[in-house]
């Protein structure tokens, strides 16, 4: 099994012991509620309670039998479960086996009734005491297991201390609350022929059997108050926490720990003036983009309302290394509000486009310049980082391309972003068929963009190709390839290289199930293909794996990078407020944005990040003005060419290891790129010391990057 498989195992196993644990103790209750006319019943009830309480140990057993699995796939899938979870649970699971199994036992064998209106006789007071003891400690199970499930929905990998204190406390009074509501000694009334006066009971009143139902004494009705007041406290406490940073300047970096080069600034650098450097007298590539609210129609007559910057995509931004980027924003109409984010362009900060932590939201009306040298070469793409789970959807993207002018150009360079519109799967600007001609012989590019928040799997068909670029960077000797699909996680880019033969070449996406790219020979007669590909091709066809593709790189080599920290990021859910609204959010080390602690380096700084992908989506992380070398997937290294990305798609289960060189100052965000995982929580920030931004998010600003 796979470890995102046993994760799901190990849940459903905790909920079905919940059950278990909760069912026992009902029994339990109901079998010393039975009166002599139900002896039969009563029988029957306490063989059952028996069973299910060997069934809830059975499945706590089971629990505790997938960790050495989990761990086997990193201890970051076991942590809290090892540490916090098997003591919460088998301590209450083994008093209940050792007091609850013996006591249902005796009852099924002696059947002696317990409702109360049995007279005294020796020994009574023993069976009372075994079985208080029972059910207070079938009682202390279901609470231990109630309370895994919070640990697992609720707490999450990174427990607080007083959240944990605050379980604790609960299964105590649920404890608590049981021995008061069911076992405390009842006054007795007597009614004589001078009236009713209530009188303190006998030992034999004392051991008589469970308080009936509806006659809940005081201490209990006060008890069962504290825990409501406790649950709702802390709920209220971590409500408050969601808002504390709303409308909040981004603190300054002033140091971390682990060594490493930081110290105390007592003068902070703004965001605003990390503006990089431009060479003297460049070459400016001037371009202009509107934003606007339109009704778009596309080739297949569909038409739907899309927010673009003057087509869908955007106008394709160009550019030669060494140029100026000069780009001007303008808002007509959209009163979301718009910035321009550099999707994988290590740009200055201050060029970064993330309203409220290194501009503010361009609003209908305003307009903001973005300058930058074009210093990378590559396949990139820009968006709207303004609302953009939103505003990318709807259509606030477009193709960015950067040439190195010593390398040789195709002779057909094909830019092709696939995107879901409204439900309608585009492949570049067409929800239909887009024809390129080729001269035959001649090499062609092409430049796969996945520019949705889901994953999408892409199909050539017609001709072998090479993967000659992943995320901007070159392959080493890539090989041919052939029967095998082309996956792109949200936000990343492969590029495809391939010659032209005689016959035509179609690239399919699953995304975009009736859109097609043809590659034809230049001249050849009206070319016809299937509208659709094939019934489940997407499903059977094996999918390239890049760590194994290409050949090494010579030179230095991994273990000459000097780390000079380590940081664990696991991604996860947990019920969360996010910006105040309850959600089942998706988390970073338990915590959901803006509340997730940051990643604070130094310039200079090496650092190891171990991703970790707890849940069952998968999670493209982004972070920006960086790239990450990959050290490792799963524990196994890159045998291919050296992997270097800027958007690493975690699939379940897995874990990444990878290498970030700290050499571009700023406050940059790193979040997943399903930007929907994004706007409800999943989202840090890497903060360099020294640099603060005066940019807020949230409150009157506005400012909500996701």
């Amino acid at each position: 099994m796979t470890t995102s498989q046993l994760l799901a195992v190990d849940l459903v196993l905790s909920v079905l012991s919940a059950g278990a644990w909760i069912t026992a103790v009902w029994l339990t209750l109901s079998s010393i509620r039975s009166t002599t006319n139900r002896k039969v019943s009563t029988s029957r009830a306490v063989g059952l309670g028996v069973l299910v309480v060997g069934v809830a140990v059975a499945l706590t057993m089971a629990r505790y039998a997938l960790l050495p699995a989990l761990v086997a796939g990193s201890w970051w899938f076991a942590s809290e479960r090892t540490t916090i979870n098997v003591p919460l649970t088998a301590i209450p699971a083994a008093w209940a086996a050792l007091a609850g199994v013996p006591y249902l036992l005796r009852r099924r064998n002696t059947g002696s009734p317990t409702d109360g209106t049995t007279p005294a006789r020796p020994g009574r007071e023993n069976t009372a005491r075994s079985r208080e003891w029972a059910v207070l400690a079938l009682v202390a199970a279901a609470a231990s297991a109630v309370a895994s499930l919070a640990l697992t929905f609720i707490l999450g990998p990174f427990p607080a201390p007083w959240s944990l204190a605050v379980l604790l406390a609960l299964m105590a009074l649920m404890v608590l609350l049981a021995k008061l509501a069911l076992f405390m000694p009842r006054r007795l009334t007597r009614t004589g022929s001078g009236g009713g006066s209530d009188v303190a009971p006998g030992p034999a009143d004392r051991t008589s059997g469970a308080l009936p139902w509806g006659r809940r004494p005081t201490a209990a009705a006060a008890v069962a108050g504290l825990m409501a007041c406790t649950a709702l406290g802390s709920g209220a406490f971590a409500w408050l926490g969601s808002r504390s940073a709303d409308g909040a300047v981004i603190a300054a970096a002033v140091g971390h720990h682990e060594g490493g080069n930081a110290g105390s600034v007592a003068d902070p650098m703004p965001v605003t003036s990390l503006l990089g450097e431009s060479p003297a007298n460049p070459v400016v590539r001037r371009y202009e983009l509107t934003a606007r609210v339109e009704q778009v129609t596309l080739p297949s007559g569909q038409r739907t309302e899309a927010w673009t910057f003057g087509s869908l995509p955007g106008p394709a931004l160009e550019a030669t290394l060494g140029e100026v980027m000069e780009v001007e924003l303008k808002n007509r109409d959209v009163a979301a509000g718009v910035t321009l984010h550099w999707h994988g362009y290590d740009v200055p900060n201050a060029m970064d486009g993330v309203a409220g932590a290194t501009q503010d939201a361009v609003m209908p009306g305003q307009s903001m310049t973005y300058r930058f040298t074009a210093a990378q070469a590559g396949t990139y793409w820009y968006h709207t980082h303004q609302d953009s789970a939103e505003g990318v959807r709807k259509g606030l993207y477009g193709t960015f391309v950067v040439h190195d002018p010593t390398a040789s150009r195709a002779g057909t360079d094909i830019v092709v972003a696939g995107h879901d519109l409204s439900g309608l799967g585009l492949l570049g600007s067409s929800d239909r068929t887009s024809l390129y001609p080729a001269s035959l012989g001649s090499s062609v590019r092409m430049r796969l963009i996945n520019t949705d928040s889901l994953p999408q799997r892409y199909l050539v068909e017609g001709t072998s190709f090479r993967a000659v670029a992943v995320d901007g960077t070159e392959v080493n000797q890539p090989g041919e390839v052939s029967g095998k699909l082309v996956r792109l996680g949200a936000g990343g880019r492969v590029d495809i290289a391939f010659t032209m033969t005689d016959q035509p070449v179609t690239l399919r996406s699953d995304s975009a199930s009736s859109a097609v790219v043809v590659v034809a020979p230049s001249g050849s007669p009206d070319i016809t293909v299937p509208g659709k590909a094939a019934p489940g091709i997407f499903n059977t066809t094996p999918v390239l794996d890049l760590l194994d593709y290409g050949e090494p790189r010579g030179g230095p080599g991994l273990e000459e990078a000097t780390i000079t920290r380590e940081e664990v990021v696991v991604l996860d859910r947990q019920f969360r407020f996010v910006d105040g609204i309850p959600r089942y959010a998706f988390t970073v080390n338990g915590a959901a944005y803006p509340l997730v602690p940051s990643i604070d380096v130094a310039l200079g700084d090496t650092v190891k990040m171990t991703v970790v992908n707890r849940t069952a989506d998968p999670h493209p992380m982004h972070p920006h003005g960086h790239h990450v070398r990959v050290l490792s997937r799963n524990g196994v290294a890159p045998t291919g060419s050296p992997l270097v990305l800027d958007t690493v798609d975690v699939l379940p289960g897995e874990v990444w290891e990878l290498l970030l060189h700290a050499d571009n100052p700023g406050i940059w965000m790193d979040h997943c790129h399903n930007l929907d995982h994004a706007a409800e929580g999943m989202m840090m920030l890497l903060k360099y010391q020294g640099v603060s931004s005066p940019f807020v998010h949230g409150g009157h600003s506005g400012n909500r990057p996701e």
